[in-house]
């Protein structure tokens, strides 16, 4: 089968296993090894729901993929989709993210082929997109104008300029708290350049065509320069010597080095296991995959270690961060204490770390 560009799909296996690639290290505390299987699994769908014709699905599974485990070929079948769906400005945009995500040195040629794949379909789209400006005559007499295209708003930066569109049939909409405009439908074709003018005139009887931008309620007056402002009484309780919070101040100071030291740690041995991972997944491939991979076969444990190595970094990279969070935690609430004097007697901190979680309790 050939992709919008021309050019042949990679055969589906190699998109199973990048699928379990490109880790991002800020989602790699939530991620587990069950989530990476079912990453699999939706992306097997999603390629299926694609070569079958059933875009629609195939956007929904590689979207569910994607939120697991972030891996560029879910991103360029989902392009691939939405083009066949006809939604070219969501297909550029798919296409625009996998063509600026830089690759590792040590990514596996899947990836690479990917990046190919999506620079090469990116220039076959970017002269298929329709492009539209949108102005509406009288906007200056009302506060609240707003533009609809489809049902769906428009940013107010967007009126009155060019802005990319799918190419097909669009409804446009106007209107205002006391404003109104005619509703106009156009057609556009692959690559055609329009403007269409909408002329608000006064209705008295109109309300703001989105309600979230309506004008907000007027704030109190403030008052006159020179005239006395009033203030809520606090009662501050009987007055007490001024105390000495030097040594809460360095122990915070101390718990913030602890922390980021913790997190450095914890990103360390992150990119660490993603990278065994990487490694683990290419080993597999030149193994022979799920067909050729067996114990029988020498890189077999090759495989088995790079996973065991994997999994053994993530630990630490876990441990890292929950020393991390802990040590910043603490720090924070221990500044705090330092600088509020008054109430330091009574203020309590206890440290605490569990499953996915770390932290600090207390009342300050």
């Amino acid at each position: 089968m050939k992709t919008p560009g021309g050019a042949l799909i990679r055969p589906l296996h190699l998109l199973l296993v990048a699928g379990s690639l490109a880790l991002v290290p800020a989602r790699a505390l939530a991620q587990t090894d069950e989530q990476r299987a079912a990453a699999r699994a939706l992306a097997t769908d999603g390629a299926t729901a694609f070569n079958e014709g059933r875009f629609k699905d195939a956007v929904d599974l590689f979207n569910r993929a994607e939120a697991l485990v972030h891996a560029t070929p879910h991103l360029l079948y989902l392009a691939r989709s939405y083009d066949k769906l006809g939604r070219l400005v969501r297909a550029r945009e798919a296409y625009l993210k996998i063509v600026k995500e830089p690759l590792a040195p040590n990514a596996p040629q899947v990836f690479q082929d990917t990046k190919n794949s999506a620079e090469q379909e990116l220039r076959a789209i970017e002269p298929r997109l329709a492009t539209l400006a949108i102005k509406v005559e009288g906007a200056e007499q009302a506060k609240d104008v707003a533009v609809l295209v489809d049902g769906a708003p428009i940013p107010a930066v967007l009126i009155g300029v060019s802005r990319p569109i799918d190419p097909g049939e669009h409804k446009i909409e106007a209107g205002a708290t006391g404003f109104r405009a005619e509703p106009q439908t156009l057609k556009l074709a692959e690559g055609e350049k329009k403007s269409i003018t909408l002329a608000l005139i006064a209705d008295p009887n109109a309300k703001a065509l989105v309600p979230g931008a309506e004008p907000a309620a007027a704030a109190e007056p403030a008052p006159e320069a020179g005239a006395p402002q009033s203030s809520p009484v606090v009662d501050q309780g009987p007055s007490q010597p001024p105390s000495d919070n030097s040594g809460l101040r360095i122990a915070s100071y101390v718990a913030f080095g602890v922390g980021v030291v913790g997190l450095g740690a914890g990103t360390f041995f992150t990119l660490q296991s993603s990278s065994k991972r990487r490694d683990a997944d290419a080993k597999f491939e030149e193994c022979g995959g799920a067909s050729g991979c067996t114990n029988n076969n020498p890189l077999s444990a090759e495989v088995a270690q790079l996973d065991d190595d994997a999994r053994s970094a993530l630990t630490l990279g876990i441990v890292g961060f929950a020393v991390g969070g802990v040590g910043l935690a603490a720090g924070t609430a221990l500044f705090i204490m330092s600088s509020a004097g008054d109430s330091k007697e009574s203020a309590s901190i206890t440290p605490f770390v569990g499953l996915g979680s770390a932290g600090v309790r207390g009342s300050f």
